[in-house]
């Protein structure tokens, strides 16, 4: 199985510079230049991030969409352009937020955006679609993410961007801690709790408690498992994640004949227990 870093493979990289209001290719953002060697005051030197967030572009002609991608970048977000829909490479990529262009109907990457939101609701939430009149009028988009008519105002482009996203920040808080039965797993503390009891898991432990968890019962194989967890790259046997699955159920007291918590799939791998 691919990584989201051998998969990737956008268009360009953009970062921003303030003084110059362009986007430029490079993989980062130049360095300030200083006061002396410019004549400008410090007030007029470009500032550094202090922390991004990544949104890749869609798009068959990301030109058309300049002056947003340079806004956002000015913005401190991290942006990847691709010019073609690929499932492969959505499903891959870890980024805060997609922005699908479909304001051209015939090109074809709008039937596969249309296809793949419609089968994940987790990434309908995390998607805006740049639409024109057609498209907006298109009950076919209705629920696939948020519409934002194209083109539009720079300010009010970044204006829903930044909302979606604030938006999403804080159902992320509100969504923190998950529950199956009487456990209940914190992702921001990394906690595992039973009861007022907290479980003392590894890492490990805890991502596979946690990858169980967002499962929703679906069977996770060993070798997904073992892929998500240490790579493709991974010499190790399958049987590491028995090593780990037993660690875990001794300290939930989970017993694998009659299992409360993680269940046993013969010859395949592991899933919740009913």
């Amino acid at each position: 199985m691919q990584t989201s870093e051998s998969v990737m493979q956008p268009l360009m990289r953009i970062t921003y510079s303030q003084t110059e209001g362009t986007g430029t290719a490079d993989a980062e953002r130049p360095a300030a230049p200083t006061a002396s060697s410019t004549g400008e005051t410090g007030s007029t030197r470009p500032f550094l991030c202090a922390q991004t967030k990544r949104v890749a572009v869609i798009s068959p002609f990301p030109g058309s969409l300049h002056p947003l991608i340079n806004g956002l970048a000015g913005e401190c977000y991290d942006v990847l352009v691709f010019h073609r829909f690929e499932s492969q490479v959505m499903n891959a990529l870890a980024v805060d937020l997609f922005v699908f262009d479909v304001t051209t109907a015939d090109w074809e990457g709008v039937a596969g955006i249309r296809e793949a939101l419609a089968s994940d609701p987790k990434k309908q939430a995390r998607s805006v679609l740049l639409g024109g009149e057609r498209e907006m009028a298109d009950s076919g988009f209705t629920g696939l993410g948020e519409l934002l008519p194209w083109p539009t105002g720079l300010q009010e482009a970044m204006y829903r961007i930044e909302r979606k996203l604030s938006g999403l920040a804080d159902a992320e808080e509100e969504n923190s801690v998950g529950s199956f039965k009487d456990l209940q797993i914190d992702t921001k503390k990394m906690t595992v709790m039973r009861g007022s009891s907290r479980i003392e898991c590894t890492k490990t432990e805890y991502e596979i408690l946690l990858m169980l968890l967002q499962a929703e019962g679906a069977v996770l194989s060993r070798d997904e498992i073992m892929d998500r967890i240490w790579g493709s790259s991974f010499a190790g046997g399958s049987n590491v994640v028995d090593v780990h699955v037993k660690s875990l159920r001794k300290k939930l007291g989970d017993n694998p004949a009659a299992p409360q918590y993680i269940a046993t799939v013969r010859g395949v791998g592991y899933r919740l227990a009913d």
